[in-house]
């Protein structure tokens, strides 16, 4: 059985994703689009789980709730926890939120793959995390 992956393996998907692995500069820009406040940061697994989002104000969103991921499926994964939900398409079809595409970056969506590194590493996070 293959190892389960890591917050490094995750770190790499959105760097990727983003287009910001070697630019330190990009990704504080990005981190601040989605919190004036500086609580959204995927530099550390301790602030990517304490990320917290709120875009234009509209009010805080905890990027990844406190929840016992270990024992939900794929889809409840996707539904509860917000950055799953935002990186994966709509149940309709419709493109990801996030990240926003642009011709002038190299900026992509998250693959299927990425999507299932991504809920299997929230698999392996402890419940309650106790902060």
């Amino acid at each position: 059985m293959a190892n389960p992956p890591t917050f490094a393996d995750v770190q790499t998907i959105l760097f990727t994703i983003t287009a910001s692995q070697d630019d330190i500069q990009e990704r504080i820009e990005i981190y601040g689009r989605h919190d004036a406040q500086g609580r959204y940061s995927w530099e550390t697994e301790p602030e990517l789980l304490a990320s917290i989002a709120n875009p234009y104000g509209k009010g805080d969103v905890q990027l990844i709730p406190d929840k016992p991921y270990a024992t939900m499926s794929d889809e409840q994964i996707t539904q509860q926890c917000p950055l799953v939900s935002k990186l994966s398409p709509g149940t309709d079809g419709s493109p990801p939120a996030m990240p926003p595409l642009s011709p002038a970056t190299a900026r992509r969506h998250a693959t299927a793959d990425e999507l299932a590194t991504i809920r299997n590493w929230l698999r392996t996070i402890p419940y309650p995390r106790g902060f």
